[in-house]
């Protein structure tokens, strides 16, 4: 009770290397981006936002801790609290964590998930300083975030994962580092 099911696909009574299949695919459906640009006055407001829908990751983070190799105070509070605890609770969306269970370090479509998003990747205002009753001096400043908001259902902690971009193994999620906030200010001052 509490193990992951494997389907025997060539049903010859056997769990071996000829019941894989391929599951997910890392390309998304679409991919688009928009940007704007509005000025007022003085003000200067750009903003640039992306999407990407369709894409799917193996997402890894909780596969490897789901071994008796870990004590419990390794896990992920999702897996703790969604696991089958026992065989008196045999529902949860992760197995029971044991050594001897069924199926332990196998890839599966357990941890394949969605990795739609939207993100707004970048946020400027800036306000243009005309030249004073001098004329002489002349200056703008601004303000800038970078990444500051994602909508995503995705557990890990980036839907544009980059772990492997460049081998077969693109879309596989081993908790690559999220793409960092960044908020800039500045000012340019010209005499």
């Amino acid at each position: 009770m509490g193990d992951y099911r494997y389907r025997d696909l060539n049903g010859d009574g056997h769990l071996t290397d000829a019941d894989k299949t391929m599951i997910g695919n890392v390309n998304p459906d679409y991919i688009f981006g928009i940007t704007n640009r509005v000025r007022f006055g003085r003000f200067d407001l750009s903003a640039f936002g992306s999407r990407g829908a369709g894409q799917q990751h193996h997402q890894c983070q909780p596969a490897p801790v789901l071994g008796a190799q870990w004590d419990e105070r390794q896990h992920p509070d999702r897996v703790l609290q969604e696991r089958v605890r026992s065989g008196d609770e045999p529902t949860g969306k992760y197995p029971r964590i044991d050594a001897d269970r069924v199926g332990v370090g196998l890839f599966s479509d357990a941890f394949v998930e969605d990795g739609s998003y939207i993100r707004l990747k970048n946020l400027q205002l800036g306000y243009d300083c005309r030249p004073g009753s001098s004329g002489h001096a002349h200056g703008a400043a601004y303000l800038s975030a970078i990444n500051l908001f994602t909508i995503t259902g995705y557990t890990g902690f980036d839907p544009e994962v980059s772990a492997f971009s460049t081998t077969d193994m693109r879309g596989v999620d081993l908790g690559s580092y999220p793409q960092s906030r960044v908020f800039t200010a500045g000012v340019t001052l010209t005499f």
